[in-house]
């Protein structure tokens, strides 16, 4: 941000509440407090990412925040340290509808930075346009239990800290075989929750698969139920996510 050759050095240093303060004592006017409301903004930014945001990634962030999504995880999780890269994932989410892959680059790396490889793996559940599906759980198991919102979050720390053992991206050319082999690797390893993630023509073989599996009650003989949420794509595009929840141990990770 350019710094206007009339603000007082003093001002430079000052910390967001501090800030915050000049302004609501309006003890600042002018230039002057149109710069202050900039860098409260960049600072605000920083605090809840870990970094100031591109003006192209920035400017769709607002608009998330109001989202019926978004709030239903704030309602979750409470203030949980990654509650910000949950935002950007969403936005990440629509950059990639967008093509917009160099902003995408420049925010994972942002947040690796700041955030180490638990940060990137939320940036790319909004790539993969999976955010959506997580929430619904996470709010439904709230709801169905009771839980508070400590658990709640506990429960999607732990979602983060297992996410490359606890998730299948089923894509149309590894074929149905191929998915019926990984499904019953992980309802054999006794997971508590796993995830099955498709689109397109892969969503039409995994839905074909996972129902077959239900008619011949290989998911409950393997002590398992499942959720299917759905999420439409902008492009028209169905993105399909299949929870699956161990019977016995249907209670957040111990």
């Amino acid at each position: 941000m350019a710094i206007p050759i009339d603000i007082p050095p003093d001002l430079l240093d000052k910390t967001l509440p501090e800030l915050l303060k000049l302004v609501a004592l309006q003890k600042v006017s002018g230039k002057i407090l149109d710069w202050t409301y900039q860098r409260i903004k960049e600072l605000w930014e920083k605090r809840e990412y870990g970094f100031t945001p591109d003006p192209e990634v920035a400017a769709g962030l607002q608009n998330i925040s109001k989202s019926d999504a978004y709030k239903r995880m704030r309602e979750c999780i409470g203030n949980h340290r990654f509650l910000g890269l949950v935002k950007l994932g969403f936005r990440v989410d629509e950059l990639n509808e967008q093509g917009k892959t160099a902003a995408i680059a420049n925010i994972k790396s942002n947040v690796f930075e700041k955030h180490g490889i638990e940060g990137v793996r939320i940036i790319t559940m909004g790539t993969a346009g999976i955010l959506t599906g997580i929430i619904q759980y996470l709010s439904d198991t709230k709801l169905k239990n009771n839980y508070s919102q400590a658990i709640m979050s506990d429960q999607f720390d732990n979602i983060i800290k297992n996410w490359t053992q606890i998730t299948i991206f089923h894509q149309a050319e590894k074929g149905s075989r191929t998915l019926e082999k990984s499904i019953r690797t992980f309802m054999k390893a006794n997971y508590p929750i796993f995830f099955v993630f498709s689109m397109g023509a892969a969503s039409e073989q995994a839905t074909k698969l996972i129902a077959q599996l239900r008619r011949d009650d290989i998911i409950r003989k393997n002590g398992y139920m499942f959720t299917l949420y759905r999420r439409k794509e902008v492009a028209g595009r169905v993105m399909h996510t299949w929870l699956f929840q161990n019977i016995e141990d249907f209670k957040p990770f111990a």
